[in-house]
């Protein structure tokens, strides 16, 4: 630790923002001393130095992970998303529908289960995810074990925030493409 701070001593105030705002996005990824080491290593520029840090964050990640269990979380994830956005694309856009406001428990049961099944992905984990990702929704089991909208009128702030969070769950593919006026 006496390192770090020593290290910050001989750096302006703005290279020290950036340090501690590497800590701060790879501190639990990384040792501390990984990261001040690869900050002086690359010369206290902070986009070598992020671009290093993730690499080393990648590498280290698909060292320590099984490639199996890595897909079978992708799987379970990408199920989790797929019903949150069909649920709350469907209240959002109609939200005077009463049958977009209530969720049959056997038919999520049976679509996660094909989903899962299809995807490989652990329905147990899934479902429990799903059930917790309902009531945060504003759902509530009722005594027929079916979910329900709770509220009267829709939440649009708080469900609009919750669509926003899983859209940005989402992996994005960007293509560049670069033309030289040389190929041109």
């Amino acid at each position: 630790m006496f390192y770090v701070f020593s290290f910050l001593f001989f750096t302006t105030l703005q290279q020290q923002q950036y340090l501690i705002d590497l800590f701060q996005y790879f501190g639990t990824k990384l040792e501390k001393t990984t990261i001040s080491q690869t900050w002086k290593n690359y010369n206290q520029i902070l986009i070598d130095t992020r671009e290093k840090l993730l690499e080393i964050c990648a590498t280290s990640n698909l060292s320590g992970l099984n490639i199996n269990e890595m897909s079978q979380e992708e799987n379970e994830l990408k199920t989790i998303r797929e019903i949150c956005l069909h649920i709350l694309r469907n209240i959002l856009k109609y939200p005077k529908h009463i049958k977009y406001r209530q969720i049959h428990k056997q038919a999520l049961y049976n679509y996660l289960s094909k989903k899962c099944h299809t995807l490989v992905a652990d329905f147990e984990k899934v479902f429990v995810n799903m059930e917790l990702f309902l009531q945060h929704f504003g759902f509530k089991k009722e005594n027929d074990d079916n979910w329900y909208y709770q509220y009267h009128h829709i939440q649009l702030l708080h469900l609009r925030k919750c669509y926003r969070y899983w859209i940005n769950q989402q992996i994005m593919y960007v293509f560049i493409l670069i033309l030289i006026k040389q190929m041109i």
